[in-house]
């Protein structure tokens, strides 16, 4: 038996693969045995056959698990369904975290299997080896988008269309790269297989060089959200930037002009980083993935803010989010209205916003580390 986060009260109270993952990982300096029991659970659930219906996958680490009769009886596929493009690199990216953090590697030794597995889904079925990239397609029986904005509509052009697959999201093939180094990392030093390690750094670092070449935007100075399936950037000003920061993805150079441009006032609303840039077609307030500000996407980019040095913006951002934490009974909920600050005098609540919701609680967290970091 394990404990784990669930992902949020009241609609999403059962394993996630992102959510626990990510919640592990603000909460690993504090409370290292989420991480733990996150990692055992998705290791235990880790794909293991072809099944189109629920999207699974050999090593694929899965999305959400459920246990209600319309589950049980195949009539939707979330009993245990995969559709997630980047809980598989964020598994990996996990596991070398809590070896490093706890200095016990004795759950890197037992999972290595998994985590071996999880690294050929990502080459395979995940796309890195066909098309260079992870990328996704509009699932018929679950998700249009498999990244964690995952509504229909979310990954776009300026003018508001969805990106048609495969589609490549920017901050997936972050990941991918930090699951790459890590993995290299726990190859050489953990499984003692070298020439494992430097297939792996040599892939991670065909990865960076191809993702600087493909997405970054020169006259926005900014990288695409995504690619579409015809190669094309989906240029829509979007935070899943941010999350390349944390990553390391992105040369100290560009990552300072993502870092500072996020915190202009189209982006930042002085409580928190709107998920798209105001100003563009697609934008409202109130759109769940196309201005809202969400806590745990503002976590990651204050993380990756620290890991680049960038203290003011830090700073800047993480007593917006404290700010606005007062404002809800110092519980962040899991998304927020993308309303400026200027505007009114409150953040305005999101409708149906999950509260306790996993990666919003544990954000402060992530915040304490980016501080302690940055400082």
């Amino acid at each position: 038996p394990v404990s784990v986060p669930a992902a949020g009260i009241p609609w999403f109270l059962t394993l996630f693969g992102r959510d626990s993952l990510l919640t592990s990982y603000f909460a690993l300096p504090y409370r290292p045995q989420a991480a733990a029991g996150t990692l055992a659970a998705l290791a235990a659930t880790q794909g293991t056959e072809y099944d189109a219906f629920r999207g699974e996958q050999p090593g694929r680490i899965v999305h959400e698990v459920r246990h209600g009769e319309l589950a049980h009886f195949r009539q939707v596929p979330y009993g245990r369904y995969y559709g997630s493009v980047d809980a598989t690199p964020l598994f990996l990216v996990l596991l070398h975290a809590h070896a490093e953090a706890t200095a016990d590697r004795a759950l890197a030794v037992r999972l290595e299997r998994h985590a071996r597995a999880a690294v050929e889904w990502m080459f395979t079925d995940g796309g890195l080896a066909e098309h260079g990239y992870l990328v996704y397609e509009p699932d018929p029986n679950g998700l249009v988008n498999q990244n964690w904005k995952d509504s229909a509509g979310a990954i776009c052009f300026t003018d508001g269309t969805q990106a048609k697959g495969p589609v490549a999201v920017c901050e997936a093939q972050g990941y991918a790269y930090d699951a790459l180094v890590r993995t290299a990392s726990l190859a050489r030093t953990t499984w003692h297989d070298p020439a494992y390690a430097q297939r792996l750094e040599s892939a991670a670092a065909s990865l960076r060089t191809r993702f600087h070449r493909d997405f970054w935007m020169p006259e926005q100075s900014f990288p695409a959200l995504a690619l579409d399936g015809e190669g094309r950037q989906a240029d829509a000003l979007a935070s899943d930037a941010g999350h390349l920061l944390w990553s390391g993805i992105l040369d100290q150079d560009r990552a300072e002009q993502v870092g500072r441009r996020l915190l202009r006032p189209d982006f930042f609303t002085g409580w928190a980083i709107r998920t798209l840039a105001a100003g563009q077609t697609p934008y409202h307030p109130l759109s769940y993935h196309r201005g809202s500000c969400w806590p745990h996407d503002n976590a990651l980019v204050a993380l990756g803010l620290a890991r680049h040095g960038l203290t003011q913006e830090l700073t800047t951002l993480a007593r917006g989010l404290v700010e606005a934490a007062a404002h809800h009974g110092y519980r962040l909920p899991e998304v927020m209205a993308g309303y400026d600050r200027s505007e009114l005098p409150e953040p305005v609540p999101y409708p149906h916003s999950c509260s306790p919701q996993a990666w919003a609680a544990a954000t402060p967290l992530a915040l304490l580390t980016a501080l302690r970091e940055g400082s």
